[in-house]
């Protein structure tokens, strides 16, 4: 994290928000490590006397959540692993793991993401669909001609493409959160040393380490936060634009990240966003989805016309998204390679969210 982009963001206190308080800014406290501007190891402090919560920054990643307790349970494995083994002994942890081990887990989701983000970088012709994220994004980016500019935050970021095309495109400070630490950590390499690196699956548990270099990273334009999409540590109306990709059937509350989308964004700003609407109860309990059930309802099930309805002025859902639909395309192909033989294709909704105001 720069300190500049720290003074930029001037992120507020989510346990204070959560609390029903007034959000107390975060303040820098104390700085293990540094590479010139660019702290790695240290604390952000709450100023609120009442409150006085820490947020770690790791690996140059601030952790600014509400529940520390949980997210650590959570990724305290992922924070600990060690990134310097040589893929012998990693292939060796694997085997010895087996298929049903959270390290088989954790390498199957960051070879689909970091092949989905950064797979056009390997130059080889024998692996299909790599990059596909880029192609999803220049297909959002055709909803509108509004050009990136100012502050924008890419919600649910996954191992950072979107957060680097957006600094590419023009944004003055693009900023990445997701609250998987070991994407993040893919992330935040490519940002210190342009350079993608992740396990990369064959089939079973045989991977072999992706690295590749990635030219033209606006490294001062970006930065990457371990948050809660839902609950940001922003002020409101504190951001020019938003990406939305692929992270609505992910939440638990699905009508509290737009809500949440709309409050930090500026009056007239706009989010692209975009969601396959593969509903899991694992990540959202069934009565939060939007469509995916009720074939009997007005909108016989479809998520499509569930977002239309809860963007729509007359609607009663009792979450006032201070968002409305401008624009959209159904559709869009989104592929994700689990292996090098197999893949899952996707159609998902493509549309673009304007802010009220």
């Amino acid at each position: 994290m720069l300190r500049e982009h720290f003074a930029r963001l001037c992120p507020v206190c989510p346990v204070c928000r959560a609390a029903g308080r007034d959000p107390a800014k975060l303040v820098l406290g104390s700085v293990a490590l540094a590479h010139g501007e660019d702290i790695i190891e240290g604390v952000l402090l709450c100023s609120e006397r009442a409150c006085q919560r820490e947020h770690p920054i790791i690996d140059g990643i601030p952790v600014v959540v509400v529940d520390i307790e949980s997210w650590a349970s959570h990724q305290l494995d992922a924070v600990l692993r060690r990134d310097d083994l040589s893929p012998f002994s990693e292939s060796l942890l694997g085997d010895a793991a087996g298929p049903s081990s959270p390290l088989q887990h954790e390498r199957s989701n960051l070879s689909a993401y970091g092949w989905a983000h950064w797979g056009d970088y390997a130059g080889q012709t024998e692996r299909r669909h790599g990059g596909a994220y880029a192609e999803l994004l220049q297909h959002a980016r055709k909803l509108t001609e509004q050009p990136v500019h100012g502050l924008w935050f890419d919600l649910g970021c996954s191992v950072g493409r979107g957060t680097l095309e957006l600094a590419r495109a023009g944004a003055e400070l693009a900023v990445g959160i997701d609250l998987s630490f070991s994407m993040l950590r893919v992330a935040e390499r490519v940002r210190r040393a342009a350079r993608a690196v992740f396990p990369l699956r064959r089939h079973g548990v045989v991977f072999e380490r992706f690295q590749r270099d990635v030219p033209d990273v606006p490294s001062d334009r970006m930065s990457y936060w371990c948050c809660d999409a839902t609950v940001l540590p922003l002020s409101t109306a504190r951001c020019d634009g938003a990406l939305l990709l692929n992270l609505l059937d992910c939440v638990p509350r699905p009508l509290n990240l737009l809500a949440e989308v709309g409050r930090v964004l500026v009056p007239k700003a706009y989010a692209l966003f975009s969601s396959p609407y593969d509903w899991s109860p694992q990540a959202t309990a069934m009565d939060q989805w939007l469509g995916g059930h009720s074939q009997r309802s007005a909108s016989g099930g479809s998520s499509v016309a569930e977002l239309r309805r809860v963007l729509s002025a007359d609607c009663a859902a009792g979450v006032e998204t201070g968002l409305v639909l401008e624009a959209e395309r159904d559709g869009v192909p989104w592929r994700v390679q689990t292996s090098e033989r197999s893949t899952m294709e996707y159609a998902v909704h493509l549309a673009l969210l304007r802010r009220k105001g």
